[in-house]
Order: C-alpha cells, then sequence, then structure tokens
C-alpha cells in the first residue's frame, strides 16, 4: 500500500479498489432545459495529440484557497489506470472556482479544433447532500479567462469513465490555456485518474468523438436530498413593530411578474417574452435559435411551447402571448434584438461553418428607414425591428391605449459571443452596446413614444461591474468606476442628443452566488443551503448582511444590489427606473424556495424596483411550481377572489433579520396586510406584533405557506388586543394578516 502526500497533511488511505457498485443517495443537482446530445456510435478513430503533461493527474496543480482542500496520490486496482489523485476538500468555496486543479496544455491548438477530455472519477466521501461534484472546464490561462467548455461532472461512488467533447473557442500557444478541475464545493472527498486531453484538429468531426454526456445528464438530473423537518423548539418571543402611518413609498404593481410560464391564478401582473433566444428572434417567420443553450438549434420553440397553433404568421409568438397576457389582465414584456442577424429557419442545429452570415440567418436592423409594409417581406433576407413594433402596434394599439407595454433591448449582451458566437462570436464592449442601444430604443420610441423601453438587461455581478472584462473595460471604468456607471452616463448623453428620453428602465438579472451546500439557486434542501437561501434575498437590499459567495469575497462588503442600482441611478441618469426581468433562488419544490420568493416579492416592492419577472430553473416556461405560485397568492389572490397585499409600503422593523422578515402594507380601503416569515428550521416563537399610530384594526384573517403543503392556507383568526397581536409563527413558514380598519 502507498500514498503520497502532496499538499497539507494527506490523507491516509490506502489501495482503492473497485469494490460492488455503491451510488450516491444523490447526485449532485442540476438543470437541463432540452434533451442531451446521444451517444454516437462506437468509437472508430485515431489518437489525437496530447495537450497535457504525459504525468497525468500528477501534473494537476492545485491553485486559489488550496487550504481547504488535501491532496495525495493513491495506488488504484482493476482499473486502466494505477493511480489517482485523492482530493479531500475540508472547507465549502465561496466559489466553484475559489480552489482549482490544473492542468496547463503542453501544445498548441487552433480555433474549431476537435479536443477530447478523457478521465476516470469517483466519490469516497460524499457531500451533506450525497453524491459528489467537481467541474471540467477549459479555459484561457489569463483575463478574461475565455472558456471552451463548463462541464458539471456529477461523481458515483463507483468508478466511472467520462469524456468531454468541445472545440478549442480560440487560438492558443503551448500554456495559454489549460484543463481545469474546480473544487470549491462542499466538503467531500474525490479521485481522479486515467487524464488525458487530445486534440483532433479538423480532421474529426465533433460528433465522431465520444461523449458522456447523456449520463452525466441523467446523473445530474437525480433528486438532491431533502433534510427532514426537526423537531420544533419553543424559543420565545420575536417582537415586531409595524406603523401605518409611516409611509415608505407606493408599490409598483408591476414587481409581481413572471417570465414565460402560464400566471394560472396567481394574480401575476406582467409577463415577459425573452431570455437567449429573445437575442435571435425573427418576428416575420417566429424562428430563434437556441445556442450554446442547446446545439444552437434555429427552430420555433419558443413560439410552440406556449402553446401557439399559428407560428407561421408574423409576430404570433409575441401577438397570441399578449393575448393570454390581456386574458389574465397581464401587461406584456417583449424582447426586441439588437444584433445584427437573426435565426432564418426551424431547420435544426446550426453548424460551426454555417456562422452568420449565412443561409441560416437573415440580417437584423434596427430601422427600415423607409415605409413600413402591411406585411413583411419574407424573401428579402432583412427583418426590421422598429417595423416589428409598427406591426404590434397595427395589430394591438399603442402603449398608451392598452397594447405591448414595455419593450426590452435583447438580453445579457456580455454573454452574446458565448450564448450566441453563431452570429456574434466577437466579445461585446460598451461602446457598442450603447451604439445598439441607441439605434433600437429610437427606433421603438419613433413608432410608439408611450412604449416604455427596458435597457441594459445585464446578467449579473459580471456585466454590472465590466460588462464580463470587455475589452475596453479598463479605460471606461478608470472614469466611470463600473459598466453600469458608464452605460446610465451614456443614456443620460443621448437623451440630450435626441432631445427625448430612449431608455426608461435599467434592467438587470439576479441568480444569487450565495452557496450553502451547493448553490443556493439549485434545487438542493440540505440544512446548509436551505439556511443560506433563506438569507440570500438580505443581499437585495441590506447593509448589515454579507452573503457567503465569490462576489463578497472579491469586494470585501455587503451587496445591497437594489439600493446600490438606484445610488448609481441618481448620480448617473436620475428618472430612469430599475427592473429585475429574471430571477432565481431555488429549491422551486421545497418550502425553503417558497419562502424566499415571498422574501424577494415584499423586498421589490418596498425598495422601489419598478417591473420584474421570476424565470425561475429550466427555460422560463411551463407550469409554475406550485410553492412558487403559493408565494405569488400571497400577494396577489391570497384567498382566491383577488385578495392583494396593500398598493403603499409602510414601516415595518424587525431586530432579527437573520431569523424572521416583515413586509406591511395598506390598501385603499384602510385594510393592513402584513407578511411575516419565520426562517429558522427548528424554533418556534411567539410573535408579538405591535401596531402603532393610532389606527384601529378589527380582527384579521391568516393565510400561511408551511412545509405540509405547497399550498397557500387559511389559518386561525389574528385578534388584536390593545393595539398588540400574539400569533405563534412555526418554523419555516410565511403567514400573511390582513386586518380592516374599524
Amino acid at each position: 500500500m502507498r500514498a503520497w502526500l502532496l499538499l497539507g497533511a494527506g490523507v491516509a488511505l490506502g489501495c482503492v479498489q473497485r469494490g460492488a457498485p455503491a451510488p450516491s443517495s444523490a447526485a449532485a443537482a442540476g438543470e437541463s432545459t432540452e434533451p442531451a446530445a446521444s451517444q454516437p456510435p462506437p468509437e472508430t478513430r485515431a489518437s489525437g495529440v496530447s495537450l497535457v503533461s504525459p504525468e497525468g493527474v500528477r501534473a494537476l496543480v492545485p491553485v486559489g484557497a488550496t487550504s481547504k482542500i488535501e491532496l495525495a496520490l493513491v495506488e488504484v486496482l482493476g482499473q486502466p489506470f494505477d493511480e489517482a489523485l485523492q482530493i479531500a476538500i475540508k472547507e465549502p468555496g465561496q466559489s466553484a472556482w475559489e480552489v482549482q486543479a490544473t492542468s496547463p496544455t503542453t501544445a498548441a491548438v487552433e480555433k474549431g479544433d476537435a479536443l477530447l477530455a478523457t478521465f476516470h472519477a469517483r466519490v469516497v466521501e460524499e457531500q451533506e447532500a450525497g453524491g459528489g461534484e467537481t467541474e471540467l472546464v477549459f479555459e484561457t490561462a489569463g483575463e478574461p479567462y475565455t472558456k471552451s467548455v463548463t462541464y458539471p461532472v456529477p461523481l458515483t461512488r463507483e468508478w466511472r469513465k467520462v469524456q468531454v467533447r468541445f472545440t478549442a473557442a480560440g487560438d492558443y500557444s503551448a500554456g495559454a490555456a489549460g484543463l481545469i478541475f474546480r473544487l470549491g464545493f462542499a466538503p467531500e472527498v474525490l479521485q481522479i485518474g486515467g487524464l488525458s486531453l487530445e486534440s483532433f484538429g479538423k480532421s474529426v468531426p465533433l460528433s465522431r468523438l465520444p461523449t458522456t454526456q447523456a449520463t452525466d445528464t441523467r446523473l445530474l438530473a437525480r433528486p438532491t436530498v431533502i433534510a427532514p423537518p426537526l423537531p420544533p423548539l419553543d424559543k420565545g418571543e420575536l417582537a415586531f413593530q409595524i406603523d401605518p402611518g409611516k409611509v415608505i413609498r407606493k408599490i409598483s404593481p408591476y414587481v409581481y411578474g413572471l417570465n414565460s410560464q402560464s400566471p394560472g391564478d396567481t394574480g401575476a401582473s406582467v409577463r415577459r417574452n425573452g431570455g437567449n433566444r429573445g437575442s435571435v428572434y425573427n418576428w416575420e417567420g417566429n424562428f430563434s435559435n437556441a445556442g450554446e443553450d442547446y446545439q444552437h438549434q434555429n427552430d420555433q420553440w419558443p413560439c410552440t411551447i406556449l402553446g401557439i397553433d399559428r407560428c407561421g404568421v408574423p409576430a404570433a409568438q409575441y401577438l397570441d402571448f399578449f393575448a393570454q397576457n390581456e386574458a389574465a389582465r397581464a401587461e406584456t414584456i417583449v424582447t426586441v434584438p439588437m444584433l445584427d442577424y437573426v435565426s432564418a429557419d426551424k431547420q435544426g442545429p446550426v453548424k460551426p461553418e454555417e456562422q452568420a452570415p449565412s443561409s441560416r440567418f437573415v440580417s437584423s436592423q434596427a430601422k427600415k428607414g423607409r415605409a413600413f409594409a402591411d406585411a413583411p417581406d419574407l424573401t428579402d433576407g432583412m427583418v426590421y425591428q422598429d417595423e416589428l413594433v409598427h406591426h404590434l402596434v397595427k395589430k394591438l394599439g399603442k402603449a398608451e391605449r392598452g397594447g405591448v407595454r414595455f419593450y426590452s433591448l435583447d438580453n445579457e449582451p456580455a454573454l452574446w459571443p458565448s450564448t450566441h458566437p453563431r452570429v456574434h462570436p466577437e466579445r461585446t464592449t460598451y461602446e457598442e452596446v450603447v451604439r445598439r442601444s441607441e439605434a433600437s430604443a429610437s427606433a421603438i420610441k419613433a413608432v410608439d413614444p408611450s412604449a416604455i423601453v427596458l435597457g441594459g438587461v445585464m446578467f449579473g455581478w459580471a456585466e454590472l461591474q465590466s460588462l464580463s472584462l470587455a475589452p475596453d473595460s479598463a479605460r471606461h471604468n478608470a472614469e466611470f468606476g463600473t459598466y453600469t456607471d458608464y452605460f446610465l452616463a451614456a443614456l443620460k448623453r443621448l437623451e440630450k442628443k435626441h432631445g427625448r428620453r430612449l431608455i426608461d428602465v435599467l434592467d438587470v438579472h439576479w441568480y444569487p452566488e450565495a452557496r450553502g451546500t451547493q448553490r443556493i439557486t439549485l434545487e438542493d434542501a440540505s440544512r446548509s443551503t436551505i439556511a443560506e437561501r433563506l438569507q440570500a434575498p438580505r443581499s437585495l437590499w441590506d447593509p448589515s448582511y454579507t452573503e457567503k459567495s465569490w462576489i463578497t469575497q472579491q469586494t470585501g462588503r455587503p451587496i445591497r444590489l437594489i439600493p446600490w442600482l438606484l445610488d448609481v441611478i441618481h448620480k448617473r441618469y436620475p428618472g430612469t427606473e430599475l427592473a429585475l426581468t429574471e430571477y432565481n433562488f431555488g429549491a422551486t419544490t421545497h418550502i425553503s424556495g417558497a419562502l424566499a420568493q415571498v422574501d424577494v416579492l415584499g423586498i421589490l416592492g418596498r425598495e422601489g424596483v419598478h417591473v420584474a419577472s421570476y424565470w425561475g430553473k429550466g427555460a422560463g416556461v411551463g407550469e409554475l411550481p406550485p410553492y412558487i405560485a403559493s408565494a405569488f397568492r400571497m400577494y396577489r389572490n391570497y384567498d382566491g377572489r383577488g385578495g392583494k397585499f396593500g398598493e403603499t409600503a409602510v414601516q415595518a422593523t424587525n431586530l432579527n433579520p437573520d431569523t424572521a422578515s416583515i413586509f406591511a402594507a395598506t390598501a385603499p380601503d384602510q385594510s393592513l396586510s402584513i407578511v411575516v416569515i419565520n426562517k429558522h428550521q427548528q424554533h418556534r416563537y411567539a410573535g408579538v406584533f405591535d401596531i402603532v399610530g393610532g389606527e384601529r384594526y378589527g380582527a384579521g384573517r391568516t393565510f400561511v405557506i408551511d412545509a405540509s403543503s405547497s399550498d397557500l392556507t387559511p389559518g386561525g383568526p389574528a385578534v388584536l388586543q390593545g393595539g398588540k397581536l400574539r400569533h405563534t409563527l412555526e418554523p419555516l413558514t410565511a403567514t400573511l394578516f390582513v386586518f380592516q380598519k374599524k
């Protein structure tokens, strides 16, 4: 028996032998919006050119927060390799890439070369949530860390061969890129052996290389372990104070929005038709392209998934979406592409050699520059976006007369080269986004001046700060500080240039990076992930809360997303509203996901967001998960008869934001609504609510979401005595109180 110590104290293990299968209780959670590629025919290929050291796993070098891991070489029997690198992750990372093991390339590769990574892996000590995980990445050795592949790897107890095929994203000399295993995950012990990375250049089609994608996707989709409920423990009083006379602000009715999910009886106030496919939507034929999400496929999927049966009719995807929303009494957000090309057909995957310009795409322009046609010309090889707006106005009326109220300028520009390399392979720049935004927004406003235009549409923190390290980020950030500052300052200049405001709302997306056992946006419901998920909404507003994520690790301070963005708006372009048109806090089938959603909806209204739409997991379509639907009903249809949370946010204080959240609002009928969340997984509290200010209210009704059911259910009466209410707050519950004024 032998074991070689590589870092830290090592792990005293001997021979690793292949035993009987011992699958994990649950694999790492993951998301897949469309089917994985199938396994190609049996391999009939020659060996490629090796891109990593012949030492294999011995050449992997730990980088980053290396004190959180211990590595050792261990002997292996019964496998096609005789040693493995054993990695003990001792502390959870604040990001998957906080600590990594990397092997630099030993030979050059060219853009488009077909590459194949092969290795064996297993987990010997599982995570708290069950199973194990790592992530394979091939990226450049320096900024902007361009990635050719990012591939989640679920681990089981048994050795498993993993094969990942991909193409090089650029030309890289030897050592300019590297193969990486990310290790910033929950504590576990994993082993990796038999590592190779080969290049087949242009001689072998990527589709002929082997892949384990189907198996990996299946393992990723396994349900996660859900922590069982803990027996409640009484922990005394929890005090709150509500002052209906101290108004914070009017709550925008548009914060209770969805993307393309069915609204059902949630009372959702707005729905958005957008996402990655919106960047290349061809309204003339309702074609779009899936980009990196699924084989760069041209099709009509977003139209057909909405149940629209006339996708051959120009703009039917938006017209029928609007009709659905009108029936649900919801406003509509549609996406206007800003890229130079949109999808030309519904004929399936677009090959790399069919990159635009090609017959698979048609040119797209913001302005037609001549008279609009009653029906678009389907043979001219052009799509005009102002003609789309004209078409919608002609069919539905202008925004001020009940037509489409909101137009969104494309989607997540920083990710164009990674999401849509077939139409925009170049890195996006600050100046490019402003130029395209000016052209598109001015074209929309020329057709419908009453329309509300959303711009920016930034995917998250990296885009907010630097447009994901755009080529011109250093130069502009030296003057403005962040991309967000630059963008808003540019919009102010455009208003002066055009004599009117072009963009009304700054739009951002928010997928929290906070982590417990897993990232909180996943479905994991282990105790540590539940705890972090229920705290994560505080990063939207709370100056006293610092989440556990790579963001705060870099900045060293709380995020305060909404107040920070409003501060930048006030500084750079006052009068601009704020939107969050995509967000997700995970656990869509667990009470912790419901409570986080209740918390987020309360925060959005209280903190002054103008428009918001929940994305959730997957493709943002289909039925809304029951727990999430109940969170919306708590604010928009609590009694099944249209009962709504108040319209004016008023002061509600809570000295224990780590334990509870509270929101209060009054309505025109002078009723008072209070939402309170007990975030603790075990503690039961005697809630003491002091309603001050002299207003008198009668007995109230209660509605509750808890772990026993995904339904929003009526609770017992709430009786005020001398302006005070005592009410038991069970663990992991959200309770709505509704009081009528005497």
